[in-house]
């Protein structure tokens, strides 16, 4: 930081973006900086594996949502609350805890939010009711945000040189342990009962708990703040950053056509296909092929743009639903998921990325920011999700789906074209 203002950076589509905000009001009190220790290859799998068991945690109730509602005689909509309470409780973790990452000691903060987990995930095994189930997911979701810690805490161990390999391994956990909680939980909930999933998840993260322990090193904290200033220094941000709410407003309402359609996808295999959970959670699986395959999108933005790119996967991501909404039938919803994934994978790559890029002195509050918008907008997107299923049925998901992904091109194209 130098002078009385920060350096403009680029904005999203490559043109110069003024940033009127200064050094006061991002409140920084830096401390020295500290050259990193070697992040060994062994300590990167196991955070890689650590950030996939976390975020896993919000997903293992998605395919499950249809034997809760049996199991407590609830009503659909009502069954949804259940993945909608742990995505808001997400997006609520990453706001009060990963900006804790600039002032206390990563370590720390990562093995008490564990063992706050650990008991909320023994509680929704033994949960009497559904209320009590849905006040514990948004629980689990508060203290499941680890992948967030995780990720910065690793890009601080790992030498500049090698920081995207670093990132890239993160994300691949991150990703991983997304969608094989679907598949996961459906084998486990038709196997050994829906109660059973989240015991072994308790377990899971007891290992991880005890690992990471005896794994990670010991940081210092990066600044010296109080927690209240800290926090106040984000509403300046809000202020001064466009790019940041156009970014984060296009990812919120992209992934909530996403969590629309997992919401409602174990509704539609019990009513329409007569199948269980396992059923629903093995499109898990094929969401990892197109999910992995979002890598492409950054080959495609080095050659046509950022904006081209993400134009491409919105249009990609209303072909799927436009089309397991007309055609219901498996193959359908197979390629459906394949395109699903890809584009809004693809859309959350190129937005992440633009607001990590805007100020680098900021990095961890902006990408608080910007993932609190994008669960709220998957929050957002269960609750319309299971609604419309209870009115209106699949196609009505469907249909809600694709207006959210339109109003998302909307956004789009406006701050595009300025």
């Amino acid at each position: 930081m130098h002078g009385d203002r920060l350096e403009p950076q680029t904005c999203y589509y490559s043109r110069p973006m003024s940033l009127d905000v200064t050094p006061a009001e991002l409140m920084i009190e830096p401390v020295m900086p500290r050259h990193p220790a070697p992040l060994r290859k062994a300590t990167l799998w196991i955070m890689s594996i650590a950030c996939g068991a976390s975020a896993a945690n919000i997903y293992y109730n998605q395919p499950l949502l249809g034997r809760f509602a049996e199991y407590f005689h609830s009503s659909p909509s009502t069954a949804g609350l259940v993945s909608t309470a742990s995505q808001v409780g997400y997006g609520l973790g990453i706001l009060l805890f990963v900006p804790l990452g600039d002032i206390v000691e990563r370590r720390k903060v990562l093995l008490i939010l564990i063992g706050a987990c650990i008991l909320f995930l023994l509680g929704a095994a033994i949960a009497p009711d559904i209320a009590t189930l849905i006040v514990l997911q948004f629980l689990i979701g508060i203290t499941s945000m680890n992948a967030q810690l995780l990720i910065p805490f690793a890009i601080d161990l790992t030498p500049i040189e090698d920081r995207g390999r670093t990132v890239g391994s993160l994300m691949a956990g991150l990703l991983s342990g997304v969608l094989l909680a679907r598949t996961v939980s459906g084998f486990v909930g038709d196997w050994l009962g829906w109660r059973a999933m989240f015991a072994i998840a308790a377990a899971i993260m007891m290992a991880m708990g005890v690992v990471l322990h005896f794994t990670l090193p010991h940081r210092p904290p990066t600044m010296r703040m109080g927690y209240g200033k800290l926090m106040h220094s984000m509403f300046g941000l809000l202020r001064t950053q466009k790019a940041l709410w156009s970014s984060s407003i296009l990812s919120a309402l992209s992934f909530g056509a996403f969590s629309a359609f997992w919401t409602t996808l174990s509704f539609l295999m019990a009513d329409h296909f007569h199948r269980g959970a396992t059923e629903a959670g093995l499109f898990g699986v094929i969401g990892i092929v197109g999910a992995m395959a979002a890598p492409l999108a950054g080959k495609l933005s080095d050659r046509k743009g950022a904006a081209f790119t993400v134009t491409i996967a919105l249009v990609a991501t209303i072909a799927a639903f436009m089309l397991i909404g007309w055609i219901v039938t498996i193959p359908s919803l197979i390629v459906g998921v394949l395109l699903l994934d890809m584009g809004v994978q693809s859309v959350q790559v190129a937005a992440q990325s633009h607001v990590m890029a805007i100020l680098p002195e900021a990095r961890n509050r902006m990408n608080t920011l910007y993932m609190v918008c994008r669960f709220g907008g998957g929050a957002a997107g269960s609750i319309i999700g299971a609604a419309a299923w209870t009115h209106v049925g699949w196609g009505g998901a469907c249909t809600a789906a694709i207006v959210m992904l339109a109003l998302a091109m909307g956004v789009h194209l406006v701050f595009e074209s300025e």
